[in-house]
């Protein structure tokens, strides 16, 4: 009876509802399903029964379908797109046994066969043609037996070991509704619309599986069993098997053994619009009841595995506190249960499902409670307040985290909000994005920040508009309203503007707006993130002004080869959100050279309309020792360079946010100055004594370079690339380059990159000696390139012009790129002030090659292989071959910035060179080489997403 009286409820208000809003009308979907997992297949086998009501004015000739298993079907579904876009390459590698998939459907329609076709894009919809037409008012019974092959856990649901998270599984009717049809692929980012209705579920599992699903457990017997759940135990198993070689192989048995015998659970639940089941043999169950102020007792269950025991112990309490404090807020939790469940690692985070939840393992109980009452508050907003999520994300993730947000800032007084930081950075250098946009067209940053974060901000914003009092009767109102429904956002607005008496459009706009939110303005506060120790806050725009700017101390160390260890500090204003105006000082003194050095940048961004996106202008400068000469007197003359360089960066804008894409042209002037030693003798007559004495002293010599880069790259998770023209010119020469390199994805992890190098020298008024000596350092270089040929003074060596001991071994990735070096030639193997073409390949190492036991492509060990040409390898009298080659073994470390690199094959040329030049003892560590590619490192290679 109290089943029946609860679908009466729901009928009643369903009915009023259409009464009061003048024609809004929804389907009702009813289903009752017959399931059976196969845990050795990871499969499922089950039969449907729909009953399908047409409470729409519309005649419906075909009905559309959701069979999302088959998103995990191949690597060409929107779900394995989108993963893609999103930087994931988990799915679109995936080993066959990994994928899943829905077949075996045989329609029925009041016991008529019933055909189906295709959908023209997505392989995860099918239309049932209906084969009579089904009348506003009408009901038909829909069957159809199903399979469903589980998929590995990429995404919310499928199978992890002998653990099972049966979500999205069965064939759904999509919503039709005031709109007209909804059929939508499976997206990973992205959730789902679907039809109100009751669920009658029946599960087959092997008898010692826990099993916890939406809804209400029938079975009495195994509510018994699974209150005996509490105090379970189970350790991974670890034993020896004899092989039949003789020897011994360790296996682990992380999950008990299935029982033989199977055990039929019943599953109800009235008033939902989804069903998911979860099945783990290790389950630790926790039962607990949770009391309402209305009286009424809710059932919580929370399942989880004996290794995370210790931080789930208090879960049953979090729930219970999440649904006291959402019903207070809201409105009453109308259901009779609420389940926790942990789910595996694989997907990570936490999925709300209707009165049931699944969060992955975490580290500490903070993150839990965060997580428990997050997904938990999605019953009211996704399970009852059953938006198009897919369309309106943010009213679903964000009003939801704006519940969430006051729940935690009543009970611990949390106010630090670092996701402030990071969408008021997206915001000022407008890479942010509205609220109201459809989930698959957000980046996947902005996703996070913009849908969870800034929909919360605008509430709170709301909130303060309203009043407190307006806002709270606008919210009860709304769920009142609209539970058991779909609301769309002007229903939201409707019904807060009815609460707070007065129109709301100046609050409501901001939803299909970027940029920062009026409230959103940090006022009073500094805004900037403190990365080192100490900090100095002080306003720069004047008493009163909305932004602050933060200064910030650090003491700072350094070393290389002359100036030996420097010591000083750092002063900058750099932060989140970055000011327009950016500075960096670095003054350091030096204990081997005696003097000062260090390094200043100076910029000043803007962030126009049109083809740009960012503007940069910028000037930098530095001054360091770069090498010492110690005559026989024993005085040491330190030699310094320093540099001053103005430059403007031009960020070309892309017109998708979701785009992977990052162009910049760049101009830049190198004004550098160098110390030079010049040589003389003085003669000294004194009588008859004539005395001739070797004399120097330091000259200064200065350049000016320029320098025009023009960069495309795109940081797609398959396949990246990034292609770059750089033209210098200088007074007796200009110099053109073109690199390109290309990564080729390995199915298990790692890949193959390629760099392709092209350099033409020219020079300006022909080529005379003294031309040839002054461009040297500039000419186009096939192997390693030392410091004294890193001309601009971009990267950072230890040693600059050394050519013993450690800092001579380190070389700078430049033109040919290979990694051996012959600097001690005179003139060196591949040089040339004409023409050179390379390519470079570096591998991962496969796993089975892999001596240190990383996964594979994992870890720092690569192979390398250069090969390449230049003009002088083609001249009559050469001396080399053609095509001249090294090949060996890399160690990479930081994300590819510090290289180590074994040549162990080389062409001929290079051999006769380390036989005969270098010396016969350690010859093999002569040969290693490294590098610090420090000029080029970009917060990209942490994360693409870094491109501000």
């Amino acid at each position: 009876m109290k089943k029946l009286a609860s679908l009466a409820w729901l009928t009643l208000l369903l009915n009023i509802s259409v009464a009061q809003d003048g024609g809004y009308w929804q389907q009702q979907v009813d289903y009752r399903i017959e399931v059976t997992l196969d845990d050795k297949t990871n499969s499922l086998d089950a039969f449907e029964q729909i009953t399908y009501t047409n409470h729409s004015p519309d005649t419906l000739r075909f009905i559309w379908f959701h069979c999302w298993p088959n998103a995990y079907k191949n690597d060409r579904t929107a779900f394995s797109d989108q993963l893609l876009e999103n930087g994931n390459t988990r799915f679109y590698f995936a080993k066959p046994e990994q994928r899943g998939y829905i077949n075996r459907l045989d329609f029925r329609v009041d016991g008529h066969t019933a055909r189906t076709e295709d959908h023209p894009q997505y392989i995860d919809i099918i239309k049932l043609i209906l084969p009579e037409p089904l009348p506003p008012g009408g009901r038909i019974q829909i069957s159809t037996p199903f399979h469903v092959k589980l998929p590995f856990n990429f995404s919310r649901g499928g199978y992890a070991g002998s653990s099972f998270q049966v979500t999205q599984w069965y064939p759904k009717p999509a919503v039709y509704d005031r709109t007209g049809w909804h059929p939508m692929p499976y997206l990973d980012q992205g959730e789902f619309y679907s039809e109100f209705g009751r669920f009658d579920v029946r599960i087959t599992v092997p008898a010692n599986y826990v099993v916890a699903a939406t809804g209400e457990l029938q079975d009495t017997a195994e509510k018994v069993w699974l209150a005996g759940r509490r105090t379970f135990h189970w350790t991974p198993v670890v034993r020896r098997v004899r092989l039949k070689g003789g020897g011994t192989k360790r296996i682990r048995q992380d999950y008990p053994t299935s029982a033989a015998q199977t055990k039929t659970l019943r599953f109800l639940q009235e008033g939902v619009h989804d069903f998911s089941w979860f099945a783990d043999k290790r389950y630790i169950v926790d039962i607990d009841t949770c009391r309402l102020p209305s009286g009424r007792t809710v059932q919580v269950y929370s399942f989880y595995t004996p290794g995370q025991a210790d931080l789930w112990k208090n879960s049953t309490r979090y729930a219970k506190e999440a649904i006291r404090f959402y019903s207070g807020q809201v409105g009453e939790y109308p259901f009779a249960t609420v389940s926790v469940v942990q789910g595996p690692e694989s997907f990570g985070g936490g999925m709300e499902y209707p009165t049931i939840t699944v969060i992955s393992p975490v580290s500490h109980a903070r993150q839990l409670e965060q997580l428990i009452v997050h997904e938990v508050g999605h019953n009211w907003f996704y399970s009852l307040l059953a938006t198009d999520e897919r369309t309106h994300a943010w009213m679903d993730e964000g009003i939801n985290s704006f519940f969430e947000q006051k729940y935690f800032g009543e009970k611990y007084q949390d106010t630090l909000q670092p996701e402030s930081l990071l969408l008021q950075t997206k915001a000022v250098t407008r890479t942010d994005q509205p609220i109201e946009l459809p989930s698959d067209r957000f980046s996947p940053s902005n996703y996070e920040l913009v849908v969870y974060y800034k929909t919360a901000a605008w509430m709170h914003w709301l909130q303060s508009v309203t009043g407190e009092k307006g806002f709270q009767e606008g919210i009860r109102q709304y769920f009142t309203r609209w539970q058991f429904r779909h609301p769309g956002p002007a229903d939201f607005r409707m019904v807060m503007e009815r609460a707070a008496g007065r129109n709301l459009d100046s609050v409501f706009t901001w939803l299909d707006k970027p940029g920062l939110l009026p409230s959103g303005r940090p006022r009073g506060s500094a805004t900037g993130l403190v990365f080192q120790p100490t900090h100095l806050d002080r306003l720069v725009r004047g008493a009163g002004s909305p932004y602050r700017e933060l200064v910030t101390l650090s003491p700072l160390i350094g070393y290389n080869a002359y100036d030996r260890w420097m010591v000083g500090g750092l002063v900058t204003n750099y932060k989140l959100p970055p000011s327009a105006f950016q500075w960096l000082l670095a003054p350091l003194y030096a204990t081997g050279s005696s003097g000062l050095a260090g390094l200043g940048k100076l910029s000043y961004t803007w962030y126009p309309s049109g083809a740009f996106r960012k503007a940069t202008l910028l000037l930098n400068g530095s001054r360091f020792a770069d090498d010492r000469f110690t005559d026989s007197a024993g005085h040491t003359t330190f030699l310094h360079f320093f540099k001053v360089v103005p430059g403007l960066r031009l960020t070309l804008r892309e017109t998708d946010p979701r785009s992977t894409r990052y162009r910049f042209l760049q101009f830049k002037t190198y004004v550098l100055g160098e110390d030079n030693l010049q040589f003389g003798r003085d003669t000294l007559i004194s009588g008859a004594d004539t005395l001739v004495r070797n004399t120097y002293r330091t000259t200064r010599k200065q350049t000016v370079l320029n320098q025009f880069r023009l960069v495309w790259e795109n940081n797609r998770a398959l396949y990246p690339y990034q292609a770059e023209l750089q033209l210098e010119q200088s007074r007796d020469f200009i110099r053109a380059a073109v690199t390109g390199h290309y990564f080729f994805n390995y199915a298990d992890q790692g890949g193959l990159g390629l760099r392709l190098f092209a350099g033409k020298f020219m020079y300006l008024g022909g080529r005379t000696p003294a031309r040839e000596f002054r461009t040297d350092r500039y000419h186009l270089n096939m192997t390693g390139a030392n410091g004294s040929e890193d001309y601009t003074y971009s990267d950072y060596f230890l040693g600059r012009n050394q050519f013993d001991g450690l800092p001579s071994q380190q070389i700078m990735m430049r033109d040919g790129g290979f990694k051996i070096r012959t600097d001690l030639l005179s003139e060196k193997v591949g040089k040339t002030d004409d023409w050179l073409v390379s390519a470079n390949f570096t591998s991962t190492l496969p796993g089975k090659l892999n001596p240190f036991g990383w996964l594979p492509g994992q870890g720092p060990l690569r192979l390398f292989a250069d090969i390449g040409t230049y003009a002088g390898a083609w001249s009559k009298d050469a001396g080399t071959d053609h095509f001249l080659y090294d090949a060996g073994f890399q160690v990479s470390l930081l994300k590819e910035t510090v290289n180590i690199y074994l040549p162990l094959f080389y062409s001929r040329v290079y051999r006769d060179y380390v036989k005969t030049v270098l010396p016969s003892r350690g010859r093999i560590w002569h040969t290693i080489s490294f590098s610090m590619d420090l000029a080029r490192f970009s917060l990209r290679k942490i994360d693409r997403n870094l491109s501000l």
